[in-house]
């Protein structure tokens, strides 16, 4: 049974989200319309702490809460389609994951679709990853982020294997877009019952953010990828959200090539609800258990 609050924000999403996602075609008055959405809904933590920061060429912000941070260093790649999502909208979970976590917890600007289409993002994911790698202060690395961030986060820890970069100690993806071909049922069979994200839209941000570029790819298409080696994923999903099979997906290629994933699954949230940290306990949990998976990860490494 979820929580009263969090029964009042599905509806919310449902009756003001969703249908502006999938009515509202320009992007400018779209980013607009959820930033203000974060100002109104988001939690800002006590002593919440907003440094700006060049990592790679790349805008980045350390967001944190005056934490401790024994266990290094997390890079944070948020979600909105590839084209919609900024640290306004972001800066709270950032913190509290880094809380969680143990963390410094960084969160990305990286460039968005459509007038920076793929693979603009990615690249970006990189050249940070890159950039915290050489940095002697930045402690044991790991890696997060939601929806297009957790598609960025497992695209980047493909280049990583791929290019033999220094590997994270751990990877959390929630709720992670993982096939951009755009062929998992549930794409379909939960369009009715995703409360949030409006399978119009996201048809439309990924041609944004492809731009005519080959799905196929794995640094577009995480589920494409080969992560032999790669650390310990941890994956949240929710069942009624039409990217749940691309969850389920991402966690078997994983396992199959000896991946250590943990896959959580719950049942009358929505996508990302993550978000509500500070606000639902069901949030508040999920950040808690994302928070001590990477802190494990960092001491058991």
């Amino acid at each position: 049974m979820t929580s009263f609050k969090q029964r009042i924000l599905r509806i919310h999403a449902w009756t003001v989200q969703k249908p502006a996602l999938a009515i509202v075609r320009h992007v400018g008055l779209l980013r607009q319309l959820f930033t203000l959405s974060a100002i109104i809904a988001n939690k800002t933590p006590p002593g919440l702490s907003v440094t700006p920061l060049t990592l790679g060429g790349c805008r980045a912000y350390a967001c944190d809460t005056g934490h401790a941070t024994p266990n290094g260093t997390t890079l944070y790649l948020h979600g909105g389609g590839f084209v919609i999502g900024n640290l306004r909208t972001y800066q709270h979970l950032v913190a509290r994951l880094g809380k969680a976590a143990g963390t410094r917890a960084i969160f990305l600007d990286y460039r968005l679709a459509p007038e920076h289409p793929f693979p603009a993002a990615i690249d970006d994911a990189e050249a940070a990853w890159r950039a915290l790698s050489d940095d002697p202060d930045a402690g044991p690395l790991t890696l997060a982020g939601d929806s297009a961030g957790g598609n960025l986060a497992l695209a980047l820890l493909h280049r990583i294997v791929a290019n033999g970069l220094t590997r994270p100690c751990a990877v959390a993806a929630l709720c992670p877009v993982t096939d951009l071909r755009l062929q998992n049922p549930s794409l379909t069979a939960n369009r009715k019952t995703d409360p949030l994200v409006s399978a119009r839209w996201g048809r439309r941000s990924v041609a944004a953010y492809l731009a005519g570029a080959d799905p196929m790819r794995p640094d577009a298409s995480p589920i494409m990828g080969n992560f032999t080696g790669a650390p310990p994923v941890l994956i949240h999903t929710d069942r009624s959200e039409i990217l749940n099979d691309d969850a389920h997906r991402m966690a078997e290629v994983l396992r199959a090539q000896g991946v250590d994933v943990t896959l959580t699954e719950t049942d009358g949230l929505y996508h990302v609800w993550h978000l509500n940290v500070g606000r639902t306990i069901e949030a508040d949990q999920s950040i808690a258990e994302i928070g001590a998976f990477l802190a494990d990860a960092v001491k058991g490494g």
